[in-house]
């Protein structure tokens, strides 16, 4: 049981962490999507450990006829999860200007292109895992929060909101901290040694200007290169759940239509014979 707890937790982070990657100017831009981006292919390799046995146990199914159809569609599901989240990583150390600059590949439009698209995928193939399991989520849930004689547990509960509590007032304090940091910053290069100039100001704009130097390494991207919208992280997390809200909800309600119909169909058989 400690174990689906820790699982829980963990995807829970790793679900907050890749939505926030999703939009590259949230907290304090690159630093953030670049530093986070690594923490959460680490987060990953803890995940599968965690599920090794059943990764090994269906591996060794996967061609058996009794194996069910939803273990053998989460399990594909899966290999594609781990495919487009390694795309994501690889390509996006490839085009990094912040952790790994000396291995960037210079000017990778059609790399930046594959990591925003490989990101959207995921995106999409997240909301269907949790889709899936829906019900294990909620019997984990269920088992957390209420006891076997069916009362809340007020401290477990508690423990809920203070931990939710305390990451929203550390997420606030990071973003203010590195918006007033990302200030002083341009400041400091408008104004070298305390004094101005028109050239350094020029300078300053043609390399806001710039793809690689500038809006590039500020985390600023437009169309292709990135998503738009508001850089405040709440309405950022809001956002990509409510998306996966809508992905989330039907393939849920799909799976359970199709549960029936195969009930029915056993119960119906037994009659016929």
């Amino acid at each position: 049981m400690k174990k689906n707890y820790t699982k829980s937790v963990l995807d829970l982070m790793m679900a907050i962490t890749f939505v926030l990657l999703m939009n590259p100017s949230v907290l304090n831009g690159l630093p953030f999507h670049e530093i986070a981006g690594l923490i959460i292919g680490v987060a990953i390799l803890i995940h599968i450990g965690l599920n090794y046995r059943w990764v090994v146990n269906t591996t060794n199914k996967i061609f058996d006829a009794k194996l069910p159809k939803k273990t053998r569609f989460s399990y594909l599901l899966n290999i594609l999860l781990l495919i487009s989240m390694a795309a994501v990583i690889i390509t996006g150390i490839l085009i990094s200007r912040v952790v790994l600059p000396s291995i960037a590949i210079q000017g990778g439009h059609s790399i930046r292109g594959i990591h925003g698209f490989s990101a959207d995928a995921t995106l999409a193939l997240v909301g269907l895992h949790i889709g899936v399991h829906w019900q294990w989520v909620m019997s984990i849930c269920k088992r957390a929060f209420k006891s076997k004689k069916g009362k809340l547990r007020k401290g477990v509960i508690g423990s809920v909101i203070l931990s939710i509590s305390i990451l929203a007032g550390g997420i606030q304090w990071f973003s203010s901290t590195a918006s007033a940091n990302s200030i002083v910053f341009k400041q400091e290069q408008m104004q070298p040694n305390g004094q101005s100039s028109n050239a350094n100001i020029g300078n300053t704009i043609n390399t806001q200007q710039g793809p690689q130097n500038g809006d590039f390494r500020e985390g600023k991207f437009h169309g292709k290169d990135g998503h738009g919208g508001s850089s405040n992280p709440f309405l950022v997390v809001l956002n990509y759940f409510a998306i996966w809200g809508a992905i989330i909800i039907p393939t849920y309600y799909l799976e359970k239509r199709i549960l029936r119909k195969k009930r029915r169909t056993r119960d119906v058989q037994p009659q016929v014979s």
